[in-house]
């Protein structure tokens, strides 16, 4: 299977950051994958979903995503964002990883936490590890959404879940357990629940020949 976006970042930071922040540069859990320093991870692969006993792959829907990315680090927004947003918006959760940033720090588009929030939600419940903390993030600062400590904490949560004993899972239960000092026991208990119960969602690739633009 071949490479898919060559890009990733583990959106992690081991610094603390302000929870009253309302402004992306001081939001230090989501990092630029843009910048060099925060990007060198190796790229993932083309994800695939079964469907009736049958794999479904986006990889034939990944047109021009190599040119895009080359754009992108190079600082090219307006001509990286195109082939990025196009596949978010049929459910890639990858792209839809990258699209959370780009609005996030208003790359190449109008910077809009909203989105960026959304955009990073829809990737974390299919299961996209990177997007995990930033959705945490957002909702635990009120960024683009109303702050939520309960979905901070499930986030968090399950990030920590999926991280080896390392520097970067403690960092994750220290975050964790700094959103539960503003929620109940029995709304932590509920938050655990739903973390324990976590099932990611699965999106299935459209048929490439229902895709206009794959054809252009």
């Amino acid at each position: 299977m071949r490479p898919l976006i060559p890009f990733v970042a583990l959106l992690l930071c081991l610094t603390p950051f302000s929870a009253s922040a309302q402004e992306a540069e001081t939001v230090s859990a989501i990092l630029d994958p843009a910048d060099p320093q925060t990007a060198s991870a190796p790229p993932p692969q083309s994800f695939a979903v079964m469907v009736d006993g049958e794999e479904r792959s986006w990889a034939p829907l990944e047109k021009g995503t190599e040119e895009a990315w080359a754009a992108y680090q190079a600082g090219e927004f307006p001509k990286a964002v195109p082939a990025f947003e196009r596949l978010a918006k049929l459910g890639h959760p990858v792209a839809e990883w990258l699209m959370g940033n780009i609005y996030f720090f208003g790359q190449g588009v109008p910077r809009n936490f909203v989105r960026a929030r959304e955009m990073f939600e829809s990737a974390a419940e299919q299961g996209y590890f990177p997007a995990f903390a930033p959705t945490a993030q957002m909702h635990e600062q009120g960024l683009g959404t109303p702050p939520d400590p309960s979905k901070a904490y499930l986030w968090y949560n399950i990030a920590a879940a999926q991280l080896p004993d390392s520097i970067e899972r403690t960092d994750m239960i220290k975050r964790r357990e700094t959103v539960a000092n503003q929620l109940t026991p029995a709304q932590i208990e509920a938050a655990q629940k739903r973390a324990n119960m976590f099932t990611p969602k699965q999106v299935v690739p459209p048929d490439p020949e229902d895709v206009d633009w794959l054809n252009e």
